[in-house]
């Protein structure tokens, strides 16, 4: 009967032998992680700084890896494996987004470091370091990188666990959610309808949609007219428009599986997309074409970032210099949220995945109007400040 292997994680005798040069090696065999045995060894002066050596590098080693990352790949090399990573399985301007962060605040500050020097105490200290200088919601996007890039790394077995996961979180000042109320509505619609370059851009109507579907600017200039359905009033949001650095404009289908929906089209918003359908459309036309018109298929997408600069003019020139198109999902959200729709049902119609993000960043929670009154007038009656109810 053969020798019972290693226990997982444990090595055998360490033996020491001298060097005919000079110094001394230690060696032994560990059985790793993977169920595999492997001889280690490690060189010193003296036989018990061999010996010290190789129990330093016992206590720290992980199993072969199955790419490239080992404890000893330092975070930057980790960082561009990772990104590599997302840019083959996320979507749009993700990758962009990523490696700007890490470019800027992750590498130059931690990317020399080994993977295994990479602790709690160093990665909290990073983030409340730049918490100093960036906005909280910067900061949760550059924690959000390096996670990914450690959990990349531990995944492949470089590391035994994200030390991201045990960082203390981002304490950042919530704002107040600012929407259009309904004066403020009637208001800049006239104001776009007046205005001869924005009607030029096309920006009256988009606005419109966007108010009246709660889509993002990318998602209501990737609707094509096959998305509509005239019988039952709906519209299909199955894509996005994006720019990708060295890429160029791409439509993809939604930042999340969450966008992806079917909306019911208000009556305004039928009257207003029925009159600009010209007789020549095609199935393939955009709704909401560039210049160059809407029979031109894929040649007719709008650029989402020069649509949001002719959008910026017309909402300053229009004295709305605190608006954003992110204003008019949040608009919407909350005129959906007043006229009594749960908080799931406005999170699937707007695209979220969690009705939590609807109600915490996208309600705003001023009264519009005097409903709230007309509701006690009608609970309490003529009862007055001093009178008695009884």
């Amino acid at each position: 009967m053969g020798r019972p292997p290693l226990p997982v994680g444990s090595h055998g005798k360490v033996r020491i032998y001298p060097w005919p040069a000079g110094g001394f090696r230690a060696k032994t065999k560990v059985r790793d992680s993977d169920g595999v045995t492997r001889e280690v060894e490690r060189s010193g002066r003296t036989g018990a700084a061999a010996e010290r050596a190789l129990k330093a590098a016992l206590r720290e080693r992980t199993a072969p890896t199955r790419g490239a990352v080992t404890a000893d790949t330092t975070v930057a090399d980790v960082m561009a494996l990772f990104l590599e990573d997302v840019r083959r399985r996320r979507r749009g301007t993700t990758h962009d987004t990523y490696a700007l962060h890490a470019r800027n605040h992750v590498v130059p500050a931690m990317g020399g470091l080994r993977v295994r020097e990479v602790n709690v105490a160093r990665v909290d200290a990073f983030l409340r370091a730049c918490e100093v200088r960036l906005a909280a919601n910067t900061v949760r996007s550059v924690r959000t990188v390096l996670s990914g890039a450690l959990g990349f790394a531990a995944r492949l077995g470089a590391i035994p666990s994200n030390p991201v996961r045990d960082a203390g979180h981002i304490e950042g000042t919530a704002s107040n959610v600012r929407a259009l109320v309904r004066a403020e509505r009637v208001d800049l619609l006239a104001k776009l309808d007046a205005d001869e370059d924005a009607y030029r851009h096309d920006i009256p109507d988009l606005t419109r949609f966007m108010l009246g579907t709660g889509c993002r600017i990318g998602e209501a200039i990737a609707v094509q007219d096959d998305a509509l359905d005239w019988s039952d009033r709906t519209v299909s949001v199955v894509a996005n428009i994006v720019r990708v650095r060295r890429v160029g404009l791409v439509r993809h289908e939604g930042k999340t599986f969450a966008a992806q929906r079917v909306l019911p089209l208000p009556g305004f918003l039928l009257d207003c997309l029925s009159e600009r359908r010209p007789d020549d459309v095609m199935p393939s036309s955009m709704v909401f074409p560039n210049s160059r018109g809407h029979a031109l298929g894929r040649k007719s997408w709008r650029d989402p970032q020069n649509t949001g600069a002719r959008l910026r003019d017309a909402l300053d020139a229009a004295g709305y210099e605190w608006v954003t198109s992110h204003v008019f999902r949040k608009t919407a959200a909350t005129v959906l949220d007043q006229a009594g729709l749960s908080a799931r049902a406005i999170a699937g119609h707007i695209g979220h995945a969690r009705p939590s993000i609807t109600q915490d960043v996208y309600m705003d929670k001023r009264a519009d109007g005097r409903d709230a009154a007309d509701a006690f007038d009608a609970a309490f009656g003529s009862a007055g400040p001093t009178e008695t109810v009884q």
